[in-house]
């Protein structure tokens, strides 16, 4: 590792460099003034913003030194996991470096191969906690054919960042075959960055971005950014996930060959989700992450306002703008219900209390039936609460008022909104009715079908009964993933067949009527009539039980009625025009 030292004042520098990419290490030196410290804390983030779990991000991290412009050692030692104390006293300037193992691919992560250099700086930049809205200048040493991606000030191959929180939120991607585009709404470009391998269709892609991203726009009146961009990463595997930045996100998306095709829709989905995010999170922001601290948990129960209506509202500008059909939107909403429905947590757990707990056990499934989703429970939430606020105020408003309303009073005036201010900001435009929706379901455990019902009353749209797709679900109240020749149980309805017959999650069926499993479970219990016999393994034992058929893991969606009154198709034409 090469050591680089710098003159300089009010400055962090970094020099980012690898020598064996096969080896995952991205290698660093930090070079900063004292400032006539006795000693400097050198922090790592625990967590990254987007993702309310900690990170342990410093497990990452190898060979970290500390020198003086000479090269000569200096003390150090840890104060927490992820904090570095740097004896430095008599000294002007000193050099920390160390090296970070870079082998996750999603869009949250560092990765280095052979192909590209990827960093979200959140894992492996540190900062100084006294000086942490010092300016920092990133010099990058990658091969001079590689393209710099970043929405980072950038000269030639150097970035710069104005202060540790814009450094956080500037993942950076550098390589030789990444594609680019752009178009611009409003006077603002959005950059399209393509990481993978993939063939884009240029034109029907800005077209549909355009389209979404004016009418986001058009919703706040404002971007809260002078330019945005969209990284992609893409995998020639199945893969899904994005991560939201201040004027930027990631976007992890396989295989490429079905980009434009198959997964054309969830790319859409993806990336809406994404824009909103710029105003609901980055912009309107919690008053517990006014500012952040990186450190340690932010706790917050309005995850439910952070993803809730970013899920609702993704789905529902895609619509509005015209981009996807009125049977896709739909379908988006009818998949909310069903992840609803499928999880018996949501008689343990409600989604305010479910989304705090996201810093205790992350997205992980965790223990059976415990908490419930921040994304499907909350966009629920947010559309009967939607729907209330529509019908209350006989189509002069929507949870697009009280969202413009957080954005004008809190985020354009850089203050964080409390769960008060937006319950209140709900009460204002929906009325009464609206405590009822935050009781009963943003903070209570009732039943979200009889509200559900009601609400969708309002614009002419009901619920009906659906089977399950799943017949395991279906027949015997168990969800299995198929894999090398057995069944892995992963859900098990409470008081079902599968219940009463002590199978748990993680069981193992090895065996149906006495036959090894050698296909998906559908098919093999289509022709399943009255009972079926299964083998399962526990850790300690092995045995075949009887299954006899009953109806479990109902399902319900939403469908429109045949007639509509006049009130109701106001309301409808106001929802989604």
């Amino acid at each position: 590792i090469c050591i680089f030292a710098y003159r300089f004042s009010s400055m962090i520098k970094y020099n980012i460099s690898f020598q064996n990419p096969h080896k995952h290490f991205i290698d660093f030196t930090l070079s900063t003034s004292t400032n006539g410290e006795d000693y400097l804390d050198f922090q790592l983030p625990a967590w990254r913003p987007g993702r309310y779990e900690l990170g342990n991000f410093s497990q990452n991290i190898y060979n970290w030194k500390a020198l003086d412009k000479e090269s000569n050692p200096l003390k150090f030692h840890k104060i927490t996991k992820d904090l570095w104390r740097v004896k430095c006293m008599g000294k002007n300037e000193i050099t920390i470096s160390y090296s970070f193992y870079a082998n996750h691919l999603d869009a949250g992560s560092c990765y280095l191969d052979e192909f590209q250099l990827y960093i979200n700086p959140v894992h492996c930049i540190f900062y100084i906690p006294n000086r942490i809205s010092e300016k920092y200048e990133l010099k990058i040493d990658a091969p001079s054919d590689y393209t710099i991606a970043s929405s980072l000030e950038k000269n030639k191959n150097i970035l710069i960042g104005k202060n540790f929180d814009e450094i956080a939120e500037s993942p950076i991607i550098c390589s030789n075959t990444i594609q680019n585009d752009s178009y611009t709404v409003d006077n603002i470009t959005f950059h399209l960055w393509f990481q993978g391998p993939c063939s884009v269709d240029w034109q029907k892609l800005k077209k549909d971005f355009s389209l979404f991203t004016s009418a986001q726009i058009k919703h706040f009146d404002s971007f809260p950014e002078n330019e945005y961009h969209f990284f992609f990463q893409i995998t020639p595997y199945p893969a899904y996930h994005g991560v939201e930045h201040t004027k930027n996100t990631v976007i992890l998306l396989g295989p490429g060959s079905e980009i434009m095709n198959e997964k054309y829709n969830s790319l859409l989905h993806i990336s809406s989700h994404e824009l909103y995010h710029t105003w609901n999170i980055k912009a309107i922001r919690p008053i517990e992450m006014y500012p952040y601290d990186y450190s340690k948990e932010n706790y917050f129960r309005t995850g439910f306002v952070a993803e809730g209506v970013t899920t609702y509202m993704g789905d529902l500008m895609l619509h509005k703008s015209g981009v996807t059909s009125w049977q896709e939107f739909l379908k988006t909403q009818n998949q909310n219900l069903e992840r609803h429905l499928m999880n018996y947590g949501r008689f343990n757990l409600s989604v305010a209390d479910s989304g705090f707990d996201s810093w205790l056990d992350g997205y992980k499934l965790g223990a059976p039936n415990r908490k419930v989703s921040i994304y499907a429970d909350g966009a629920l939430c947010m559309l009967m609460i939607d729907l209330e606020i529509i019908n209350f105020s006989e189509g002069e408003n929507s949870l697009n008022t009280v969202m413009n309303e957080l954005y004008t009073n809190f985020a354009q005036k850089k203050i964080g909104y409390s769960e008060e201010d937006f319950k209140n900001i709900c009460l204002k435009y929906g009325g009464e009715n609206i405590i009822k929706i935050f009781d009963n379901h943003v903070y209570g455990t009732k039943n979200y079908v009889p509200t559900l019902k009601n609400q969708l009353q309002h614009i002419g749209l009901r619920l009906k009964d659906k089977k399950n797709p799943s017949l395991s679900a279906q027949f015997f109240g168990f969800l299995g993933l198929f894999q090398d020749k057995k069944i892995i149980i992963k859900k098990v309805e409470p008081n079902s067949e599968a219940d009463k017959k002590h199978i748990a999650p993680e069981d193992q069926i090895t065996k149906i009527n006495g036959k090894e499993i050698n296909k998906p479970l559908n098919e093999i219990l289509k022709g399943c009539e009255k009972e079926v016999y299964v083998t399962i393994k526990k850790k300690f034992t092995e045995k075949e039980i009887k299954l006899t058929i009953g109806n479990y893991f109902s399902l319900k969606e939403i469908d429109s009625v045949k007639l509509k009154n006049t009130k109701q198709i106001r309301n409808f034409n106001f929802w989604i025009s």
